[in-house]
């Protein structure tokens, strides 16, 4: 028989283990989506990792930008479960996940990749669709290439199989009509990189073809045009991009953001020489404040969502424009446009998309780390 004393310290034990099983039990609750009338996508700029503490500096300027998540590190698949379980409850379907390639050589690495790599290694990956823009622009003019290509056979040989075999290929990765969607940042440095607009054709024809090779109906490639230069959109059209889609509206008038942006809209398709996915922008200040600086408050955006999505109904059914929409930005957070929920607005802008595009209540109950004594996720910032 167990002294007095030993029976109380095992009780102690047993406690001591049953409070450090709850700690442990501790999980993101599962996510509840909401179904939309179309797919809703936003982009994702992510820039933000351990090793690059510095990305975080110019916000800490701007306290109301601050992330729910705080300073985050974005390889955490923590954070990932987060920022899913929030797009897919406000009828978020998809990230557009900047890519950048690291270096020119002929192994393929990434940069920023990280974030990507999370989500797929999250419990909640599987729910959420995923695609990838294409960061085509050199750094150092003199050793082009550092997110581009060095000719069409490092694009054939060398790109096109490690996005399909490591994006592509993945289960979730967004696919239309069987063919998943790439987006292209810069299509003037791409015809450069291959060698002139004439070659890029071709080049993606076997980029399809390559897709198709892999059981795909082949690939849609979009190229990123926030103008209204016919001569642009002939351009684009001329090298074989399926559709143009803008990464942010250039505003000159701040006050007029939201009329800007449907002027943009309406005037591009009147000009219907290649068909667009459209874009909507909360605001954009540049990355050190160059601007123009225009912010819409929530109920701003959500009238704004709410033109764009009659546009987006009397679209061709057959265009990707009729069946999504870009939202213009989910983490931008130096460049002043985000989405995701931050100290300001909170979940304003996320609530604006559920009201315009889900078929969901309206009410419904916003989780946040704090609610359930997780994070904070912010200590490679605050311990560098």
């Amino acid at each position: 028989m167990l002294k007095t004393s030993s029976r109380w310290w095992l009780i102690f034990l047993l406690c001591i283990g049953t409070f450090t099983n709850a700690i442990e039990a501790i999980e993101i609750p599962i996510p509840t989506p909401v179904k939309t009338s179309i797919l809703v996508g936003a982009q994702n700029c992510p820039l933000w990792e351990t090793n690059s503490p510095h990305m975080w500096d110019q916000v800490v300027k701007h306290p109301e930008r601050t992330p729910t998540l705080g300073f985050y590190d974005q390889s955490n698949p923590e954070v990932a479960d987060w920022e899913t379980k929030w797009a897919l409850e406000h009828g978020i379907n998809f990230f557009v996940y900047c890519w950048y390639r690291a270096s020119k050589s002929d192994v393929v690495e990434a940069k920023f990749s990280s974030a990507i790599n999370a989500l797929l290694k999250s419990r909640f990956g599987s729910q959420f669709k995923f695609s990838i823009m294409w960061e085509n622009q050199g750094r150092d003019p003199k050793t082009w290439g550092r997110s581009g290509v060095t000719g069409d056979r490092d694009l054939l040989v060398n790109l096109m199989p490690f996005w399909l075999t490591n994006y592509f290929n993945q289960s979730n990765y967004l696919t239309i009509d069987n063919k998943p969607l790439l987006f292209i940042y810069d299509a003037h440095k791409l015809a450069a990189d291959l060698g002139g607009a004439t070659n890029v054709p071709r080049a993606f024809e076997q980029m399809r073809e390559t897709c198709r090779r892999a059981g795909f109906a082949g690939l849609y490639i979009l190229g990123e045009y926030r103008g209204l230069d016919p001569k642009e959109l002939l351009f684009r059209k001329q090298l074989g991009f399926d559709y143009t889609f803008a990464y942010v509206w250039p505003i000159s008038q701040p006050q007029r953001a939201a009329a800007m942006q449907m002027d943009f809209i309406r005037k591009r398709r009147a000009l219907d020489i290649l068909p667009t996915v459209w874009t909507v922008s909360q605001g954009w200040t540049g990355w050190q404040n160059e601007g123009p600086f225009y912010r819409l408050p929530p109920k701003e955006f959500e009238t704004l969502l709410r033109q764009v999505k009659e546009i987006i109904e009397t679209m061709p059914s057959k265009e990707l424009g009729s069946k999504l929409l870009l939202l213009d930005n989910w983490n931008e957070w130096s460049e002043g446009h985000y989405i995701a929920p931050h100290r300001e607005y909170g979940f304003g802008y996320l609530d604006a998309v559920r009201r315009v595009f889900a078929t969901a209540p309206e009410k419904h109950t916003d989780l946040i780390p704090a609610d359930i004594d997780l994070g904070p996720y912010d200590s490679a910032y605050k311990g560098r």
